[in-house]
């Protein structure tokens, strides 16, 4: 990682994870776990002078990934039940008291109701007036 990307990484840490996740491509990933330790190692390749936790958890925060004590990577495969969304957006209400920015990752199938009640949510919880930039980040793969 040179210079100016941990200038851009800094400057904007959630617009830099999620313009790698653009560039990820997961082979062979059939669940949550799969899908976690794909990203997971994808991450460490390139951002090599930026810590990468597994499974992060501090007080009532627990998530998936954290990048750099910056960024909450919460990954979602197939959010397609009412109880999965349920698990979720209680997962947002505790990481309410997160300083940094998050990113949810939907991965497999994702039913277009339940992202149109994520988005609401998301909204009316105060997390961000704009779906794309701020608090929290949606990305789709």
């Amino acid at each position: 990682m040179g210079f100016l990307d941990r200038v851009k990484f800094r400057w904007d840490s959630a617009g830099f994870v999620t313009s790698l996740m653009d560039k990820w491509r997961p082979r062979g990933c059939k669940t949550e776990k799969d899908f976690e330790n794909s990203l997971y190692k994808f991450l460490h390749e390139h951002l090599d002078t930026i810590q990468i936790t597994k499974q992060y958890a501090r007080g009532r925060i627990r998530a998936d990934l954290v990048v750099g004590d910056d960024v909450i990577v919460e990954l979602k495969h197939n959010l397609n039940t009412t109880a999965k969304y349920q698990r979720l957006t209680g997962q947002l209400i505790e990481y309410k008291e997160w300083k940094g920015q998050i990113v949810i990752l939907l991965t497999g199938e994702v039913d277009p109701n339940l992202r149109k009640q994520l988005k609401g949510f998301i909204e009316s919880e105060g997390f961000d007036d704009d779906w794309d930039e701020g608090t929290v980040t949606v990305v789709e793969k």
